[in-house]
């Protein structure tokens, strides 16, 4: 009799302890595959800082109402042995997000980027790359253009991602420096190949040719032609006569006139006239001076580099943009040129 008592009882203590233990399961893959609230799409920012434990990340989660369990939670990553590779950063997580979906996001470290993007478009100079800059408050009015205007026309038009370890702040030269840096080593990757065969002097003139047409041409097939024409002029001793390297002069003469602060007044290209300009002679000075520019008026895109690489032959010596800048006028000689101002210029 006794034997059968104890062996009910055994039984009894089996069936009690896998209840617990089948209770203890569901309850864990309910916490930890059910979300804390289903219905709620609702985000909620947590930040992870760096050196933060698996009970401090825990209890965050918790105080936030992510997680149903505390103690579950930190149990599942031990048990995974995860518990070294939280990552640090700023998360947004939806509540309707279970704790195992938790877990891995911040395993992953898919957490919201702080980066700063930049987007540099094609044929900008460098004072308007530092008026973007400024106009977006990563900085101060001149200090891109300051101490980097030197490097005009070799620094390459791309969308930029720059690291933000902290709130960016104005006047942050962390900006400043990483940005240079990058659009510098953007350029040597993108010409590299394109100039691997060409004289350090042949690179400069191709630069020059490219930044110019960036501001005289729209098509790729007007830059070649354009180029073209350029080369023609300067093969036959003409002068270049064009414009935008005269604003340009006229900017950088004002430039460099101020004292070397990161206060300097940006140039806007955009509101110089070149009728009081072209009549002072400058380095940049293309209807007083016989050549190319001294320097590159703007920081050119693959497409003007290629068309000065590959410029097309044609009869042309002249071109103009009709006022709306929408075409490209070409004639061969000058009596068809000013007939050509005088139809779409009213000059």
């Amino acid at each position: 009799m006794i034997p059968f008592i104890i062996g009910r009882n055994k039984l009894t203590i089996l069936i009690i302890a896998i209840s617990i233990a089948v209770i203890f399961i569901l309850t864990t893959l309910f916490c930890l595959y059910v979300p804390a609230d289903r219905l709620d799409e609702n985000s909620v920012e947590i930040n992870i800082e760096e050196g933060d434990g698996l009970a401090i990340v825990a209890q965050k989660l918790n105080d936030a109402g992510l997680i149903r369990s505390r103690t579950l939670f930190i149990i599942y990553v031990k048990v995974s042995g995860w518990d070294n590779d939280l990552k640090a950063g700023r998360y947004v997580f939806s509540r309707s997000l279970s704790s195992s979906k938790i877990v891995s996001l911040i395993v992953e470290g898919r957490s919201e980027s702080d980066d700063v993007i930049v987007a540099i478009p094609e044929g900008v100079n460098i004072w308007e790359i530092d008026k973007k800059l400024a106009d977006l408050d990563y900085i101060s009015e001149g200090e891109f253009a300051s101490p980097y205007y030197s490097d005009e026309g070799y620094l390459f038009p791309d969308t930029y991602r720059l690291h933000n370890d902290q709130q960016l702040m104005t006047n942050d030269q962390r900006l400043v420096e990483e940005l240079r840096i990058k659009m510098g080593e953007n350029f040597q990757n993108k010409t590299g190949e394109l100039f691997k065969n060409l004289s350090l002097e042949k690179q400069k003139e191709i630069i020059i040719v490219a930044s110019i047409l960036e501001k005289e041409a729209k098509t790729e097939e007007d830059m070649k032609l354009v180029a073209g024409i350029m080369y023609k002029r300067l093969d036959t001793g003409m002068l270049l006569q064009i414009d935008a390297t005269v604003i340009y002069g006229a900017c950088l003469k004002t430039y460099n006139l101020q004292p070397a602060t990161y206060n300097l007044k940006n140039c806007d290209v955009t509101f110089q006239s070149p009728a009081k300009e072209i009549k002072i002679d400058g380095p940049h000075n293309t209807y007083i001076r016989k050549g190319l520019p001294l320097t590159p008026i703007s920081n050119p895109g693959l497409k003007s580099i290629e068309a000065a690489l590959n410029p097309t032959p044609s009869d042309y010596l002249y071109y103009l943009s009709t006022r709306d800048g929408s075409q490209l006028i070409y004639s061969k000689t000058p009596a068809e040129h000013a007939g050509n101002r005088k139809k779409y210029l009213g000059l």
